[in-house]
């Protein structure tokens, strides 16, 4: 089974011959995908890994400015909203075109630090859901929720994506607590995920015993 395989085939609930892995950001010799930025992804293509592309989602784009202006000039918000989900779609379009095997959709703004749930939920969440609806087509998307303790899980638990992953640590969401909203494949540091993240720099093959 090639490391692409491996993900795939964890990702739709299939048969794996050993536990898949993803590191990231830090890059891991074991890890079953390589996950670049759009400039990266040409040289990557031809390998056995799958190649995810790393994109962050409109709210990291504009989210802190916009906060008085959706307030003060809730049009002009608005524009600049659009222009930053079309740039989210033109980069998604870019990857797809040169071959990637999907995205790394990574998450900010479903967090207190960031927004309360009014404002995520009113301005960014089905921007969101239409950016990543878009795309189930791709062979693997991965759902990276960027947050901490005060994570608005329960916005965000039924976005569409081959496989949700998080920062076990940072937000204290334990595999049982994320189960209970999400099915599908998911990706933590916790060894019992579909798969397994290696977020922190942590070697993969210390944690799974692999070669």
């Amino acid at each position: 089974m090639t490391s692409r395989e491996r993900l795939v085939a964890a990702a739709r609930g299939g048969e794996v011959d050993q536990k898949p892995v993803i590191g990231w950001p830090v890059s891991d010799p074991a890890s079953d995908a390589v996950v670049v930025d759009i400039s990266q992804v040409a040289g990557q293509i031809d390998g056995d890994r799958a190649v995810l592309v790393e994109v962050t989602n409109p709210f990291f784009r504009v989210g802190s400015s916009l906060k008085e202006l959706h307030r003060t000039e809730p049009a002009e918000a608005a524009r600049r909203l659009d222009r930053a989900v079309e740039h989210v779609r033109a980069e998604i379009a870019a990857a797809m075109d040169v071959g990637a095997d999907g995205i790394l959709y990574r998450l900010h703004g479903a967090s207190a630090a960031h927004s309360t749930p009014m404002e995520y939920g009113g301005h960014y969440l089905e921007r969101d859901r239409e950016i990543l609806s878009e795309i189930g087509d791709a062979r693997l998307n991965v759902l990276f929720l960027v947050g901490d303790e005060d994570l608005y899980f329960d916005f965000v638990s039924d976005l569409p994506a081959h496989v949700l992953a998080w920062d076990r640590e940072a937000t204290g969401l334990s595999l049982a607590t994320v189960r209970e909203l999400r099915t599908g494949a998911l990706a933590s540091s916790d060894p019992e995920s579909e798969i397994m993240l290696s977020h922190s720099g942590v070697r993969i093959a210390d944690r799974l015993e692999r070669p």
